[in-house]
């Protein structure tokens, strides 16, 4: 009598679990259905969207590389502008402390003395004066 019993309570709860199963299983049966629509979509697309990636990493690459000749160009460029200013600075340097010494460079500050003592000197006979 007590196998029946538990035969009974064991079929009953097992009943149970199947009818709260049901449920779950439906709602489990529904997201496997919109998951394979949505994977055969993305299947679909997904030779296009590569191709459009390779498109982008192509012009990436292109851009890359003109970027780099560019950057090449301007660096080749500096290097004969510094060795151009290196040359001509190296010459400054030679030349400037000989025409310092020179007697017309004298002459010219001594010229530039006088003429701004001329136009100070008209400034006030003028009555201009500077505020």
């Amino acid at each position: 009598m007590y196998l029946e019993i538990s035969l009974l309570i064991f079929g009953v709860a097992l009943l149970l679990l199947v009818l709260f199963c049901i449920p779950i299983l439906l709602k489990l049966w529904r997201a496997v259905s919109d998951v394979t629509v949505t994977l055969q979509a993305l299947n679909g697309r997904l030779p296009a969207i590569l191709k459009n990636m390779e498109e982008i990493s192509t012009n990436i690459n292109n851009s890359t590389t003109a970027i780099n000749g560019e950057v090449q160009k301007c660096a080749a460029m500096a290097d004969r502008l510094h060795a151009v200013m290196s040359d001509v600075v190296s010459g400054i340097e030679l030349i400037s402390p000989r025409a310092l010494k020179s007697p017309l460079f004298r002459k010219m500050t001594e010229l530039m003395a006088v003429v701004k003592g001329i136009r100070v000197f008209v400034n006030v006979l003028t009555g201009k004066r500077k505020v």
